[in-house]
């Protein structure tokens, strides 16, 4: 009966591997529930481009081969100048593709396949091919996604790939990004994979472009938490992505708003035009800010440039900051209007209120430390003695903070989106008011 029994579980072993080897174009891995064998034939299943085992036979199959791989491929049990023949590798592989499939969260398993790749007994792009099967099956495995960076690595620091080879290689990451991330709501693995493909993308600019990437991911990630409200890793990537577009050239920006089919300055002055702090010094309607540049466009909302140093201000790229920033936030409001009392949705508005506050501290020389503002000395022109301590910033200088028209938009944009969540009973608003009050330094005019 014993020696049955291993004889299955070699059947089974090599059956997996003729599927492995012989069809390319698999995609998915699972295990299907069945008690009994009641057929009497081979576990292993191929239907469509899929893999399959019947879970009757998994906990025996597994033990067989993980028992082997400690017993004779463990470290303890041989020599390290010992290496692996061809004949040993083709059994190792073996062993691991099964063991692996059903178990991918152990890292030894995961180092002798490295190993193998070291040795050129396994081949990357196949190796890339067996982890989307693993993925398939457990899309939240880290180990897994560990071990594909390690292997795009070692294919990045080629010197003989091609442009198109590094394209094709970052659209089949998104694609199994993406099907991890179906697969399994907040999967922080798989969005944190992304962002390093991003990452990388920028270490290689050289050979690649990674401006229409960024749009790209950025309209693609926009859709998706439109669609998952609550999946805030998916939040913190899209948040990721609304920073790479803070320095787009203009024909960037141009492929973004025909992209998206968004006039940016359009969301941004509907917004302004309908907070506008009532002053009769403020005269402007949506027609003339559409026709005011950056800098007059800043000079009206900020009213006031710090000149605690001789740098020149750059407001093209603050005025897209401040445009990027309100569309996120204008969004927002109708996802928190539509989704009510979804508390991710309130993270990613502090998020968005954050970056537009510290716009405005960048902009009046100030920054925020210890609960205080305090006098950012600008490192460019040293203008200001490096080593003199900071001292906390007069009631002269917040003044104009205060007093400013984007501070005093973004106050009342606040109160009203508070006001109205409050009416509904949401307990977001009120954690949200003190958010702003005792983080961003609100306590004073609200």
């Amino acid at each position: 009966m014993e020696e049955d029994k291993f004889a299955l579980v070699e059947k089974i072993i090599k059956d997996v591997h003729n599927v492995l080897s012989k069809i390319a174009d698999l995609y998915a891995f699972d295990v299907v529930p069945m008690d009994i064998n009641f057929q009497n034939k081979s576990p292993v299943l191929h239907l469509e481009n899929c893999l399959g085992l019947e879970s009757w036979c998994v906990k025996h199959v597994y033990m067989y081969c993980y028992s082997e791989l400690m017993d004779k491929y463990s470290p303890k049990f041989k020599r390290k100048s010992k290496k692996i023949s061809n004949i040993d590798s083709d059994r190792l592989i073996r062993l691991l593709n099964v063991t692996i499939l059903l178990n991918p969260e152990i890292n030894s398993l995961w180092n002798k396949r490295r190993d193998l790749v070291l040795g050129l007994l396994l081949d990357k792009t196949v190796e890339l091919h067996f982890i989307r099967l693993v993925l398939s099956r457990k899309p939240k495995c880290n180990e897994a996604f560990v071990y594909r960076r390690w292997l795009l690595e070692t294919i990045f620091q080629e010197e003989n790939y091609e442009r198109n080879s590094i394209e094709h290689l970052i659209n089949d990451e998104l694609i199994i990004c993406d099907l991890a991330s179906d697969k399994s709501p907040n999967n922080y693995h798989s969005w944190n994979h992304r962002i390093w493909l991003l990452n990388k993308v920028k270490t290689i600019s050289t050979y690649y472009d990674p401006n229409a990437l960024y749009i790209k991911e950025y309209n693609s990630s926009e859709k998706w938490t439109s669609k998952h409200v609550s999946d805030f890793s998916c939040f913190h990537y899209h948040q990721y992505c609304i920073k790479n577009l803070y320095n787009l050239c203009n024909d960037s920006w141009k492929s973004l708003e025909k992209t998206l089919n968004i006039n940016f300055r359009k969301n941004l002055v509907r917004v302004l035009a309908s907070n506008f702090p009532k002053d009769v010094t403020i005269q402007a309607s949506e027609e003339n800010l559409l026709g005011y540049s950056e800098e007059n466009l800043m000079n009206l909302l900020l009213s006031y440039s710090n000149k605690i140093c001789n740098c020149i201000v750059n407001y093209v790229p603050m005025c897209k900051k401040i445009e990027i920033l309100f569309h996120a936030l204008v969004l927002n409001n109708e996802l928190i209007c539509f989704y009510k009392y979804h508390e991710t949705l309130w993270y990613h508005r502090r998020f968005i209120l954050h970056e537009i506050i510290s716009i405005m501290y960048e902009h009046f020389g100030l920054v925020r430390y210890n609960g205080a503002l305090v006098k950012k000395n600008c490192k460019i022109c040293n203008f200001d003695d490096m080593r003199q301590k900071q001292a906390k910033i007069g009631r002269y200088d917040t003044n104009h903070i205060y007093s400013s028209v984007l501070f005093n938009v973004i106050l009342s944009h606040e109160k009203q989106i508070i006001e109205e969540r409050q009416k509904d009973g949401d307990p977001n608003a009120d954690r949200h008011e003190k958010y702003l009050k005792f983080v961003e330094g609100f306590n004073n005019v609200m």
